[in-house]
């Protein structure tokens, strides 16, 4: 069946797809079931249930908490009461909660009930049918706040990001224009809810009419063979292919993200019948601004439908039908760019007709003169087969005025063996003062969410850790 565009959609979506589609599956999750007519259903009762507990329009119900079903009903049903959504890491400190919790004045929290983080000081949401039948006053419209998603900037405190329906259908219908994705296929909600390219799963499950997997965490392999779409990172898809029987994979597309591409990877998920995508996005343009079936070059591809994009003395330059209404702040929605571009901070060039992310302007330092660019050195220490995540930062240095050293995470043990095999590699890719003045193993607190790390947390830990390189800069 054709996909409905964002024109199209005379209602909320899942009520289109309700009269469209309606015996059709949604939703499945770990043997449930549920048909477009349920899920039209549900929702509407869910929302009933929030109204009765007092949630109103425009209010913000923030979600603390991995993907689960429940964190998908709640989402839609917070959407058709007209409120906003915002999805909160769930293994963020107490601290750190707290921090972000004050600075967005949620008037709702929603949480598992075996959460083990102290939210007993906010006002709790339950995901319950109402106790007597009643109207949902709010009609759909496109253009309505809808959900904020937190993202960190240079300074480390992360900014909230207004996205509309409008922006975040017109993301999926400009990656579904390439990707294809029907409505008898499934996506795996694969990727965090509080992460842009989990929501965007979302919406591109929305604007096809498609189904959504849906599975805890620890199950999300076992998830992957039951599925023929998937967002995954890269270290998700090679263990996929290692341990499963290929042949009975369903897995037909995957959009990859999150570090360097290992060409042997696309070569050998190919060769199982998957194909395999890499690009570049934002949390501001609503996830992937350009992409391309993944192949040996280092480019993130062309500009997708309802975007554009532009280079200004070597910086990124968007704007377009997914660009962001602006950032959340003291329950105000500010524009994010005074003028129609956005200015990401990101370099880059254009080369054999496509897009390469050269690194962030706010990354870059000096090493005895010479600009270090720490994303090249991250480029090719990934491509040593021992690597799975590398991070280079400067520390400061008397002769030279900082050194680049390297947080990694390898297969296996980061022994002393280990380092020497990779000082050894480095000395053969990079110039000198390119090469790492020592390596160190990323702490497991700060391993992120399998998507991105947070070079603000790994460089504060750094700070607290000097003793442990010092000798290295003497």
């Amino acid at each position: 069946m054709a996909a409905a565009t964002t024109e199209t959609f005379p209602t909320w979506p899942w009520q289109h797809w309700a009269t469209e589609r309606p015996a059709a599956v949604a939703i499945h999750c770990e043997g449930q079931q549920f048909s477009w007519h349920e899920t039209a259903k549900r929702v509407d009762e869910y929302a009933q249930g929030l109204i009765e507990q007092g949630l109103k329009r425009d209010q913000l119900v923030a979600v603390v908490s991995p993907n689960s079903l429940q964190a998908v009903w709640l989402l839609l049903a917070v959407l058709r009461v007209g409120a906003r959504f915002v999805g909160i890491n769930p293994r963020l400190s107490q601290a750190e909660l707290d921090a972000q919790l004050a600075a967005l004045h949620c008037d709702f929290v929603w949480y598992p009930a075996k959460s083990v983080l102290d939210l007993s000081g906010y006002t709790r949401l339950q995901l319950l049918p109402p106790d007597a039948s009643r109207m949902v006053p709010v009609t759909w419209q496109l253009h309505r706040p809808a959900t904020l998603t937190l993202t960190s900037g240079s300074t480390g405190f992360p900014k909230a990001v207004v996205h509309s329906a409008q922006t975040h259908l017109a993301s999926a219908e400009g990656l579904l224009a390439w990707l294809p994705f029907d409505a008898e296929d499934s996506w795996l909600l694969s990727l965090p809810l509080f992460h842009i390219s989990g929501m965007a799963i979302i919406w591109r499950w929305l604007a096809r009419g498609a189904r959504l997997d849906v599975c805890a965490p620890e199950r999300l392999d076992a998830a992957l063979a039951q599925v023929t779409h998937a967002s995954l990172v890269p270290t998700q898809l090679q263990r996929l292919l290692d341990a499963a029987e290929t042949t009975s994979l369903a897995l037909k597309q995957v959009l990859l993200g999150g570090t360097m591409i290992p060409v042997s990877l696309t070569q050998q998920a190919r060769q199982a019948g998957i194909e395999c995508w890499c690009g570049y996005g934002m949390t501001e343009m609503a996830s992937t601004v350009t992409a391309k079936p993944a192949d040996d070059s280092s480019g993130v591809g062309t500009v997708l439908p309802n975007r554009e994009l532009t280079l200004v003395d070597g910086e990124v330059m968007v704007k377009g039908e997914t660009l962001c209404l602006g950032y959340y702040r003291q329950q105000t929605i500010f524009p994010i760019a005074e003028d129609e571009w956005f200015a990401t901070r990101d370099l880059a060039c254009w080369k054999d007709g496509e897009l390469h992310i050269l690194g962030r302007a706010d990354n870059m330092f000096i090493s005895g003169g010479e600009n270090i660019q720490p994303e090249d050195i991250e480029k090719v220490l990934l491509q040593h087969p021992d690597v799975t995540q590398a991070v280079v930062l400067p520390v400061e240095d008397a002769e030279f005025g900082h050194r680049p050293l390297a947080l990694i995470r390898t297969v296996g043990p980061l022994d002393e063996e280990r380092k020497q095999q990779l000082r050894a590699y480095m000395a053969q890719q990079v110039t000198a003062f390119r090469r790492p003045v020592e390596y160190l193993a990323i702490p497991a607190h700060l391993s992120g969410s399998g998507i991105k790390l947070s070079r603000v947390a790994l460089k504060a830990w750094l700070e607290s850790e000097r003793a442990v390189y010092q000798d290295c800069l003497v």
